[in-house]
């Protein structure tokens, strides 16, 4: 049973909400750049982050588009970036940072839903940071991080603001992936078919 302090701190950290109007994704991305600001924290989560050059990787609920620089440079002009997200806003700070440092190896897409343009199987690596605890129906995001990572490729997946346990048991559910490798941060996935044995 939810108490009034519960449904407070949800509201505070988005737990269950996708769809979050503007001015909560402004105050969102302010509370971002203070920790960005004080404790580096999207460097320090940018670098657990198993990406190499010439990969294609998915930064999938982008939100302000804080590691969009880092993966552009870490891919290099080999590799390729989108940055998927539902909301307006997001897609607008991708553009821009694409537009400010010319980010050629970048592009955005605003997600329908749990869909996006993507084809199937084009992604070496997909990432979902700090937005998980958002998701309403856990098993259609999987669905389709499911759809859009290659056989051979990871799903990256962070806890955000719910414990680890809440994390596994909806990756469980979705019956589409297995865990790889988890730390503290987050858990490695791989498709189910593949049962996480290394590419032959």
């Amino acid at each position: 049973m939810e108490t009034t302090h519960t449904v407070h701190l949800n509201r505070i950290t988005g737990y269950g909400h996708e769809n979050i109007p503007n001015i909560g994704f402004k105050l969102m991305e302010f509370a971002m750049k203070i920790s960005d600001l004080f404790v580096g924290q999207s460097e320090r989560n940018f670098s657990r982050l198993p990406l190499k050059e010439g990969q294609i990787v998915v930064d999938y609920g982008c939100g302000p588009a804080r590691y969009v620089k880092n993966a552009s440079e870490t891919v290099g002009p080999n590799g390729k970036v989108f940055a998927i997200d539902i909301h307006p806003m997001a897609i607008s700070n991708v553009n821009r940072k694409i537009e400010k440092h010319g980010l050629t190896n970048v592009e955005a897409l605003q997600a329908d839903g749990y869909s996006c343009a993507l084809p199937n199987r084009i992604a070496d690596v997909v990432y979902a940071l700090d937005m998980f605890h958002m998701i309403e129906q856990p098993t259609e995001l999987i669905r389709e991080l499911a759809r859009i990572v290659m056989f051979h490729g990871i799903i990256v997946i962070e806890d955000g603001h719910q414990s680890r346990a809440e994390t596994l048991e909806k990756i469980k559910a979705s019956g589409l992936l297995c865990v790889c490798s988890e730390n503290k941060h987050h858990v490695v996935c791989k498709l189910k078919e593949t049962k996480c044995l290394p590419p032959a």
